[in-house]
């Protein structure tokens, strides 16, 4: 009994270490950290632990609805033309489009949009911002023939590390809904 105690003191004092090393290398970051990057990382690690794929854990998508009176072509079409106008309402221009070549005629489309005033202001603050630009959408194509469109999930953008200035955070999550409006309406053929 007595070595099992040494052993859980021992044990509980390789964690107070571990807690006390963390909070002096890290002390000052993680008190600025945007109060939701814990559970982000956390469902992020859970997705990738439970998948095995990282992908799963930072991608938005959303299964095209073609309706039955029209082809996949049309439905696409249909998904393009709203998912541009959705992005103008919020500012956001087409900077770049292309239809890519797969294995077995699989559709896929990848359009680029951007704000380029938004742009700026991101890159001001860290030019690293640069890897989330443009926020792209993906229209792609499945085995089955089923059609989905993706785009960034972009919750790490916005609360994965230190809180964001507000008019920072107040662009970011415009940009957010634009991209998450934009996947659904063009998803679901609705303009």
């Amino acid at each position: 009994m007595k070595i099992v105690k040494n052993l859980l003191a021992f044990v509980g004092l390789l964690v107070v270490l571990t807690i006390l090393a963390f909070v002096f290398k890290y002390g000052d970051s993680v008190l600025k950290m945007d109060p939701k990057a814990f559970n982000l990382y956390m469902k992020m690690g859970d997705d990738v632990l439970t998948t095995g794929d990282p992908a799963k854990g930072m991608i938005l998508k959303k299964k095209l609805i073609i309706p039955k009176d029209s082809t996949k072509a049309e439905a696409i079409e249909n998904a393009i033309e709203i998912m541009d106008e959705v992005a103008a309402e919020y500012g956001l221009a087409m900077v770049d489009k292309k239809t890519m070549p797969r294995k077995g005629g699989l559709y896929t489309h990848i359009r680029s949009y951007c704000s380029p005033t938004i742009a700026d202001i991101f890159l001001t603050h860290s030019g690293e911002f640069i890897g989330f630009m443009p926020c792209r959408v993906g229209i792609v194509e499945d085995a089955n023939g089923d059609i989905y469109i993706y785009t960034m999930a972009l919750d790490m953008m916005i609360s994965g590390g230190h809180t964001l200035p507000k008019e920072m955070l107040d662009y970011a999550k415009e940009i957010k809904t634009a991209m998450e409006t934009m996947i659904a309406k063009g998803a679901a053929g609705d303009f």
